[in-house]
């Protein structure tokens, strides 16, 4: 499990997630072998209560990491008694996933979704490329129904 979260950086170029272990007060020997030689920071949910459980939601796990955004979005969980490669590459599935969707319409993979990203995507059909990053409907043609989605997502 060691500085998983430096993987994430330096080798994934995931530069702004932060994954929180969430461990119980009651089982605290098992809390220290969890984030071992890591740079995770663990969290200590008091038990009985376990308030922390309540705002990420699912209930009754006994140790989990969430993963959130850099605005502090939740992302997803995993249950997990240890982070071993299998983990790790599931959790890397979903960080895929989740900006795979949450940048839809990123043309110029700027980070922000805006006129520019609609010039891209027009140039690029007067110009007949047909560049994935424009098929936001998934159709596999880069048309007009992808700026229509396009100045969609700007307006929402």
């Amino acid at each position: 499990m060691s500085d998983f979260q430096e993987e994430l950086r330096n080798d994934d170029g995931y530069e702004n997630i932060v994954i929180i272990a969430v461990g119980q007060t009651n089982i605290s020997t098992f809390n220290e072998n969890f984030c071992a030689n890591s740079n995770l920071p663990l969290v200590m949910d008091p038990y009985p209560d376990l308030p922390i459980r309540e705002q990420f939601s699912p209930y009754g796990l006994d140790h989990y990491l969430v993963v959130l955004d850099y605005d502090g979005n939740y992302i997803d969980y995993i249950d997990i008694p240890n982070l071993g490669n299998a983990q790790k590459n599931y959790i890397r599935n979903i960080l895929e996933e989740y900006y795979e969707h949450s940048n839809l319409g990123d043309i110029n993979a700027d980070s922000i979704v805006n006129i520019q990203d609609i010039i891209l995507l027009v140039n690029m059909i007067l110009n007949n490329q047909n560049d994935s990053s424009g098929d936001l409907n998934s159709d596999n043609i880069v048309n007009v129904l992808d700026v229509i989605q396009l100045v969609n997502i700007i307006l929402n």
